[in-house]
């Protein structure tokens, strides 16, 4: 009897592309540079799992009909090669997915800025079927094309071509308009991938300023020997934040600063910082100056400075007394927790052994909040900063508190509280922590 022929099937190819790293560049001019940003685009991994699921059922369609028909190869020796097949497909499922390189991630640049450079590419320059790109300011998206002239005027199309994965466009003069998120929609082998790019106009800080604490008695604009100076230097509304960085009687400060801090509105940066010192009698006529560095500052920075005078006599106390019995009482504003931008996080965790800074802030009470510090169920006492008043022209008073804290492993899913308390009632904030190694 003739032996029946064996199956000539044959396992379908799979080959793995891999996908690079997911980074992040910023970059201070609007031109594209060398260096791509990468978006990942998730929906394209759901459909590498679904042809992954299909690939694995005609594996195994195939090799049980080899076990039935071919007796010379043991099941467990056509097992194994099942096992290994399915192993080597898992990096399709894991690393199949496109990347989408940008550049540049983020385009800090001037109203007015000419020539923007906004472009989008696919690894290893495969080509694309077609190029969507969403342009803020623009009333809807086009196809961005070498072989097609765009339908806005002042944008052009900018890149290598479809034929070598690359496509995008360049803004003839950036307008306030164009301030937003620009995208892009690849399309490669009928599946679609999106990349985007961050664009913000630059916009010079208000000069800075420092600020005492209304807790610190500088009547005459002199300071009492021995007594803590407590200030706080602060550039506001400026895009990206300024720099800050301190001097007393020209030298620069670095053991009496906090960390700072940045808080973000509108693509406009505040930042803060404090310094605190117990006034000695060599500072005596010197000047305590804050920098704030920026690009579109003159010189590229500006300067603020306090005098400091030592009191002859030392009959003040340090704490202004005020009478706030009679005053209406201003719930200040729910507490507010902000994370020192000194402070590295990886996706909002902190790194072990590392120092976390963060600040507590109740704005506009009267009389001032005062803060209780909690981790989950545990007071905290330690670490805390002497909490920062500042007083408006309306007697209202903000308060700031920092607390530093080495971070342990078994702090991991506990919640930090910020509990501030006041005459007309208590409010508090939360943060759940994250580590990591």
């Amino acid at each position: 009897m003739a032996k029946k022929k064996k199956n000539q099937q044959q396992l379908p190819m799979v080959v793995p592309t891999t996908s690079a790293s997911s980074g992040h560049h910023h970059q201070q001019n609007g031109g594209a540079h060398k260096k791509l940003h990468k978006t990942r685009d998730s929906d394209c991994c759901s459909i590498n799992f679904v042809k992954y699921v299909l690939h694995i059922f005609n594996i195994i369609f195939f090799w049980s009909s080899e076990l039935f028909e071919n007796s010379t190869i043991s099941a467990v020796q056509k097992m194994i090669k099942l096992f290994a097949s399915l192993v080597l497909l898992v990096p399709f499922v894991l690393c199949g997915e496109i990347v989408v390189q940008t550049a540049p991630k983020f385009a800090f640049v001037q109203e007015g800025h000419r020539n923007l450079n906004l472009l989008c590419e696919i690894p290893g320059s495969n080509p694309i079927d077609f190029c969507i790109v969403k342009v803020p300011g623009v009333a809807a998206p086009f196809a961005a094309s070498e072989r097609l002239p765009t339908p806005v005027q002042g944008v052009t199309y900018f890149g290598r071509g479809w034929s070598k994965g690359s496509c995008g466009v360049t803004l003839a003069e950036v307008q306030a308009k164009n301030e937003g998120t620009f995208e892009c929609i690849l399309s490669v082998a009928g599946q679609t991938y999106k990349g985007t790019i961050d664009i913000a106009s630059k916009a010079a800080p208000e000069p800075p300023v420092i600020e005492l604490s209304s807790n610190v008695d500088d009547s005459n604009g002199e300071f009492d020997y021995g007594k803590p100076l407590i200030a706080k230097c602060a550039s506001r509304k400026g895009w990206p934040a300024a720099k800050l960085s301190w001097y007393l009687g020209g030298k620069p400060v670095t053991n009496e600063l906090g960390a700072a801090f940045t808080e973000v509105v509108n693509n406009r940066a505040t930042v803060e910082q404090f310094y605190r010192k117990a006034v000695a009698v060599e500072d005596n006529r010197k000047q305590l100056v804050c920098r704030a560095e920026h690009e579109l500052y003159p010189n590229g920075f500006m300067e603020v400075a306090l005098p400091i005078k030592l009191r002859k006599t030392n009959n003040n106390e340090n704490l202004i007394q005020k009478d706030a019995s009679k005053d209406a009482k201003v719930k200040p504003s729910s507490p507010q927790l902000l994370i020192s931008s000194d402070v590295p996080t990886n996706d909002g965790a902190f790194k072990e052994g590392s120092t976390m800074v963060v600040e507590c802030v109740a704005r506009d009470g009267k009389p001032a909040a005062t803060f209780l510090w909690f981790l989950d169920d545990q007071l905290v006492y330690e670490g805390l900063s002497t909490p920062f008043l500042t007083q408006s022209s309306r007697g209202a008073v903000t308060t700031q508190q920092m607390l530093q804290r080495v971070v342990k492993a078994s702090d991991n899913g506990k919640t930090l509280i910020c509990k501030a308390r006041h005459p007309s009632g208590t409010s508090e904030t939360r943060l759940k922590l994250k580590t990591y190694r």
